[in-house]
């Protein structure tokens, strides 16, 4: 009878195991680990502009038909500029801050564009000389602009927060 028993374990245990490989079945405990992160966690808030560099590369490309057509989206993220009434003020203010934007010495800066009668005036800060002579070069680059008034601070610190109290660090 001991033997019976033990034969019932075992028969039980081959029709469980064929049970599960016999079914052509195949059976899998896969565990994903989606790793998701928080995007912003490390991004650094440009306190001029309110578009990401990636956003913006998107449309250095874009027409000015397109732009004519979608200007107020456009022109949602102007934030502090201003734009004057001429008939390509706006056209200039959007092609130089997307050229300043998608410039990637100039990623960092906080500079704020300004166009009046197609002539562009640059405010804010960046990091260091060769920024502000960079950004006043992809300005002058735009075709349309009249000239350029670079009013850019130097502020090595305070390229991003524009926050420097200290006019000793600042240069014209």
């Amino acid at each position: 009878m001991r033997n019976l028993g033990l034969l019932v374990f075992i028969l039980g245990f081959f029709v469980i195991v064929l049970a599960m490989n016999g079914c052509g079945t195949t059976v899998s405990n896969t565990n994903t680990n989606a790793n998701i992160r928080n995007a912003n966690s490390n991004t650094a808030v440009l306190v001029n502009a309110t578009a990401t560099p990636a956003s913006n590369t998107s449309n250095a490309n874009v027409t000015r038909e397109e732009y004519d057509k979608n200007r107020a989206n456009y022109e949602k993220d102007k934030g502090s500029s201003t734009i004057g009434q001429g008939v390509n003020d706006s056209w200039l203010w959007f092609k130089t801050r997307t050229a300043l934007l998608t410039t990637s010495d100039l990623r960092e800066s906080t500079i704020n564009v300004d166009v009046v009668n197609d002539v562009v005036t640059l405010r804010g800060s960046v990091a260091n000389a060769a920024q502000k002579a960079k950004a006043e070069q992809v300005a002058k680059g735009i075709d349309g602009v009249k000239s350029v008034k670079n009013q850019l601070t130097v502020a090595p610190n305070d390229s991003v927060t524009n926050t420097s109290g200290n006019s000793s660090k600042n240069t014209k």
